[in-house]
C-alpha cells in the first residue's frame, strides 16, 4: 500500500512539472495586442518601406480571399531574453493567426536586435510547408538580411510562402498583378506610375529566364525586381504606414505545434 502511494505521488509529481515546464516559456513574454488594421503585415521594427509593405499586405488579402490562409509577417525591435521560438509560437497563438477551422496560418517573424528569424506554421499547412522547406525559405532570406537589405529578403521570403500555400490549394496567383491593385511600380525612378499590364512581352520573358538563372520561382523573382525598382532599400524608416487598410478585423485560428525553422544573420 505504501508503494503505490510512493508511485501515485510521483507520478502527481511529474505531471506536475510537466505543467510547469510548459507554462515557462510563455511567462513574461510581452506579445503586441492583436491588430485590428492591416493585420497581415505589422512592421513594429520599422525596417520595410512604404512601398513593400503595402505590397506584402494586399497580397496576403489576395491569398485570404482565395484560399483562407493567413501569412502574416511581424517585426519586432527584440525578443526581450525570450527565444525566438517561444515568441513565435505566442505570437502566433495570441493573435489566433488561421482559420478557425482550418488553422492554416503562416507567421514570418524577424527580431531585429537578435538578429534571429522564424517561420511558424499552423497544424494546417504543417503538410505543405514542413520543417526542412521553412528552412531553405529563410537560407535564401538570409543573404539578403545580411547585407542589410530586409525589404527584399522579406519579399522574397513572402513570395515562397505564397506560393508553397498557393500549391496546397491548387490555385494559380498568375493574374495577382493584372486583375488586383498591385499592377503598378516606378519603373524609372519617376512619379508616373506604369500598368504591368502594357509591358512589353519581352520584359516577363526576361523575369522567367532571370528566375531559372538565379533558381528561385517567377513571383519570387518578380517580388524582388519591384522591390529593387521600387527604391526600397532603406534599413531603417520613420514610422511610416502604407496607406489605406487591408485585412482588417481579427484572425480566428492560432493553432501550432511549433513547426517551422529559425535561423540567424
Amino acid at each position: 500500500m505504501q508503494s503505490i502511494c510512493i508511485k501515485r505521488s510521483k507520478l502527481i509529481s511529474l505531471f506536475i512539472l510537466i505543467f510547469i515546464i510548459s507554462i515557462v516559456p510563455s511567462y513574461g513574454i510581452s506579445i503586441p495586442k492583436v491588430p485590428t488594421k492591416d493585420i497581415f503585415v505589422q512592421d513594429y521594427a520599422e525596417i520595410l518601406s512604404k512601398e513593400v509593405e503595402n505590397n506584402l499586405l494586399k497580397l496576403s488579402s489576395i491569398l485570404k480571399d482565395r484560399t483562407s490562409a493567413e501569412l502574416v509577417v511581424v517585426t519586432i525591435s527584440s525578443l526581450e531574453g525570450h527565444t525566438v521560438e517561444d515568441y513565435a509560437l505566442n505570437l502566433f497563438r495570441k493573435w489566433n493567426i488561421g482559420s478557425r477551422v482550418e488553422n492554416n496560418g503562416v507567421l514570418l517573424l524577424v527580431a531585429y536586435e537578435e538578429r534571429e528569424t522564424r517561420i511558424e506554421v499552423g497544424y494546417g499547412l504543417e503538410g505543405a510547408i514542413n520543417d526542412g522547406k521553412a528552412g531553405a525559405i529563410l537560407d535564401k532570406m538570409i543573404p539578403y538580411f545580411k547585407d542589410g537589405n530586409y525589404n527584399v529578403g522579406i519579399t522574397v521570403a513572402h513570395g515562397l510562402i505564397l506560393e508553397e500555400i498557393a500549391k496546397e490549394y491548387n490555385i494559380d496567383m498568375s493574374d495577382v498583378f493584372i486583375k488586383n491593385d498591385i499592377p503598378y511600380f516606378d519603373l524609372e525612378g519617376t512619379n508616373n506610375p506604369i500598368p504591368i499590364l502594357i509591358l512589353p512581352l519581352i520584359f516577363l520573358f526576361f523575369i522567367f529566364i532571370f528566375s531559372r538563372i538565379m533558381g528561385m520561382g517567377f513571383f519570387q523573382a518578380l517580388f524582388m525586381l519591384l522591390s529593387i525598382l521600387g527604391r526600397n532599400n532603406h534599413k531603417h524608416r520613420g514610422g511610416r504606414r502604407p496607406p489605406g487598410g487591408f485585412g482588417g478585423g481579427g484572425f480566428g485560428g492560432g493553432s501550432s505545434g511549433g513547426g517551422g525553422a529559425s535561423r540567424k544573420w
